[in-house]
């Protein structure tokens, strides 16, 4: 008797896991977060549904999972820019090097930038994506702080949010618009980036 072999897909090594999130990811740059359904994500995989129902339950489940994956990266790119600085560097060019930090992150990773905040689509009370949403805030906190010290309340806040609103956007519009004259091209894109964050830089460190 003669056994067909069934396909392994990408299911190979036992890291289930992985290539089910790997596939939220190609799904998420194909049709969007929307179109994500655990089914989807298995026969990617290789696997039935049934074999990828207890690593994250239900689609909700998996779309966290790739969510905390999401600002745990985030937090790396962040500190691996400010960490990239010379020694001598200041405040403001740690605070500038957050937003590098960012913006890589957004271009390197366009599938987890597009799920970001679509609590809509992901369980905000699970534990791991809590800690991991602090842990993706701390650096931009940490070096507004050394920036703006002694700044507390509102005059804080007005600043923190201007710095991500900023960042995040600039983010959100170059993938959503590359072509955009303002942007078109790599130099030209980088040197908005650069005089954009010296502007922010530049605010936030302004008196109260």
């Amino acid at each position: 008797m003669t056994v067909t072999p069934k396909p392994r897909g990408r299911h190979h090594h036992g890291d289930l896991r992985r290539a089910l999130l790997d596939a939220v990811a190609e799904i998420v740059l194909e049709a969007g977060p929307e179109a994500v359904s655990l089914r989807e994500c298995a026969r990617r995989a290789g696997v039935s549904h049934s074999a990828a129902a207890p690593h994250f339950g239900d689609k909700r489940g998996l779309l966290t999972a790739f969510a905390v994956e999401k600002s745990e990266r985030l937090a790396r790119a962040m500190e691996a820019a400010v960490a990239a600085l010379p020694a001598s560097a200041d405040a403001r060019a740690r605070l500038a090097a957050t937003g590098r930090g960012y913006l890589a992150f957004a271009r390197e990773n366009p599938a987890h930038f597009r799920l970001m905040f679509r609590t809509d689509l992901i369980d905000t009370a699970d534990e791991a994506w809590r800690a991991a949403a602090r842990g993706a805030w701390a650096p931009l906190a940490t070096a507004m702080a050394a920036v703006a010290p002694g700044l507390e309340g509102r005059a804080l806040r007005a600043r923190l949010a201007l710095a991500w609103s900023a960042v995040h956007g600039f983010g959100t519009l170059r993938l959503e618009v590359p072509g955009a004259d303002l942007w078109a091209g790599e130099e030209r894109a980088a040197e908005v980036a650069d005089d954009m964050l010296a502007l922010v830089v530049e605010a936030c460190a302004a008196p109260v």
